[in-house]
């Protein structure tokens, strides 16, 4: 009886205190998830499109918002994806250069805008009905895709 009772409040906690992200997010540590390569040539809003897809894929996955800063070097972009487990958010990294964040657990597209705390950067959002971007000095974004 005893042991019965320890197996099922082990089992009501478990389940209480489970995870809303995929195995290995943890809210509030920092995960890299991947690392995307433009390619020769490439255009940087051309790259962010490209890569849209399978970041949107990655936030689904990880049930988390995910973003990255975009690194510039001999012509070419690169960009490592990172989350931090939360649901509406992802800490980007003060810098220059552009930020990609990722929303692809949005679930209306009136979530499909920047934040007040990113619009005064530079940088891209990808959600599942557009990709956007701002300059970081005016707040009318232009739709890339």
């Amino acid at each position: 009886m005893r042991a019965l009772f320890v197996t099922t409040a082990l089992t009501a906690v478990l389940a209480a205190t489970s995870c809303s992200t995929e195995p290995g997010v943890i809210h509030a540590r920092t995960v890299d998830l991947h690392r995307e390569a433009s390619a020769d040539g490439e255009h940087l809003d051309a790259f962010v499109v490209r890569i849209a897809p399978r970041a949107i894929e990655a936030s689904k996955a990880a049930r988390a918002t995910i973003c990255g800063q975009v690194v510039e070097s001999n012509g070419r972009f690169t960009i490592q994806m990172k989350t931090d487990g939360y649901f509406s958010e992802c800490t980007l990294s003060q810098g220059a250069s552009p930020y990609v964040l990722v929303n692809g657990t949005a679930n209306d597209a009136r979530e499909n805008h920047f934040s007040q705390v990113n619009w005064q950067r530079a940088g891209y959002l990808v959600t599942p009905w557009s990709v956007k971007y701002q300059d970081g000095t005016s707040k009318r974004p232009r739709t890339v895709r």
